[in-house]
């Protein structure tokens, strides 16, 4: 179903995709695998807790939002909200060290027939 979770941080998150009057199930993992692939560069997280997806209302509200950021015309648009716990090194990397992060959020975007792009993320 996700492809190669095999980095420690993410083994065991917990996915919830919801459900979509907009996206097919394919669309949606698509989407959380760049979100799964962001996080495996983040050596400073130990450990993933749950990634969710926001909802149809959010993604469709957000879409303006996401065409600001790129000055691209972006068709569709997904929000993901996660729960990490960071290490001891977290600092060097822009987070608080031992610290949990509930609320973080992910938007990506995609253009007619393109593959979803992360955008930015945080609170």
């Amino acid at each position: 179903m996700f492809s190669s979770c095999a980095k420690n941080n993410i083994e065991n998150v917990n996915i919830d995709l919801g459900n979509s009057d907009i996206y097919s199930q394919q669309d949606m993992e698509d989407a959380v695998n760049v979100v799964l692939n962001e996080i495996r560069t983040w050596e400073s997280v130990k450990k993933v807790y749950c990634i969710s997806y926001c909802g149809d209302e959010m993604a469709t509200e957000e879409l303006s939002y996401c065409n600001i950021l790129n000055d691209k015309e972006y068709t569709q648009c997904v929000v993901f909200e996660s729960s990490f716990e960071t290490g001891n090194s977290a600092e060097s990397d822009g987070f608080n060290s031992n610290f949990r992060y509930d609320g973080w959020q992910w938007y990506l975007a995609r253009t007619e027939n393109s593959d979803w792009e992360l955008l930015t993320w945080g609170y």
